[in-house]
């Protein structure tokens, strides 16, 4: 069973970032933070894994207990796309929802060794993506 402990963030799409970038933190009064830096070659191997491009751009705020990350990068539909729009879930066990995604048969996109947190990417039935991670 998939035990969620929170909603870590929502990625949403832009356009165009500063524009956007303007309206979380003028409009609504969010604090802008820096993006995770990805190790070396990670973003590489996942967009090799996936099929997708990475981003171009973008900006990250901080919200009580969560984030939203806005990306910059070409729209896609209806594929497992960690680059784009999603939801992202912190999970208690990332293990115990790995067996239980396979024990469903779902597909799923892990991301490459090297974090300091587990990730992996699935599509909903209505084939919006959600992120499941954990800390390791």
């Amino acid at each position: 069973m998939i035990r969620i402990r929170r909603i870590d963030h929502v990625a949403i799409h832009v356009d165009d970032v500063a524009r956007t970038a303007s309206f979380y933190t003028e409009v609504l009064g969010c604090t802008r933070t820096a993006p995770v830096a990805a190790p070396s070659g990670r973003r590489e191997a996942l967009q090799a894994a996936v099929g997708t491009p990475a981003p171009t751009g973008g900006f990250w705020v901080d919200l009580p207990g969560s984030q939203i990350h806005a990306i910059k990068a070409d729209r896609t539909s209806g594929i497992i796309n960690p680059f784009g729009p999603h939801v992202a879930f912190e999970v208690e066990d990332f293990d115990e929802a790995k067996r239980d995604l396979d024990a469903r048969a779902l597909e799923y996109v892990e991301a490459p060794e090297g974090t300091p947190v587990r990730q992996l990417w699935l599509l909903d039935p209505s084939r919006n993506t959600i992120e499941l991670w954990a800390r390791r």
